[in-house]
């Protein structure tokens, strides 16, 4: 079994899971969107990200997830990324330096996650609280 997986899994009803496991960066950000835009196509009440498996990302993974949030708030679609009970230290690192956890919102658990996606539309766990506008302006 390849090491550098992307799933979409479809199983949970009205949410899909895009699972992504082990190291990704630029040559595997194509597939990153098209998952995404696979999940997102399928027209669901919210998307996760399930990102416990996952040992390194790049930034362009994270314009990948960026870009994917945009869609997902454009169609009032939920979006969080799940980071797992024992994320990896860098991939939580670098969520956490870009100043990303509040953009996704980021959870640790996967049933937190299939919630949160379910009960509001990409980013705004968090941003109502803040009255953080910027999603509005871009």
């Amino acid at each position: 079994m390849d090491a550098r997986t992307i799933v979409l899994d479809d199983s949970h009803g009205d949410v899909r899971v895009v699972v992504v496991r082990g190291e990704h960066d630029i040559y595997t950000a194509p597939m990153l969107r098209e998952r995404l835009d696979e999940a997102l196509a399928s027209g669901p009440v919210g998307v996760v990200v399930d990102l416990s498996a996952a040992t390194f990302l790049d930034s362009s993974i994270l314009g990948a997830l960026l870009e994917a949030r945009r869609q997902a708030l454009e169609r009032g679609t939920g979006y969080v990324v799940c980071l797992g009970e024992e994320p990896e230290p860098g991939v939580a690192r670098i969520l956490e330096i870009t100043g990303l956890v509040p953009v996704f919102p980021v959870v640790r658990s996967r049933d937190e996650a299939m919630i949160a996606a379910r009960s509001a539309p990409a980013g705004s766990v968090g941003e109502a609280d803040r009255g953080d506008e910027r999603s509005e302006a871009r």
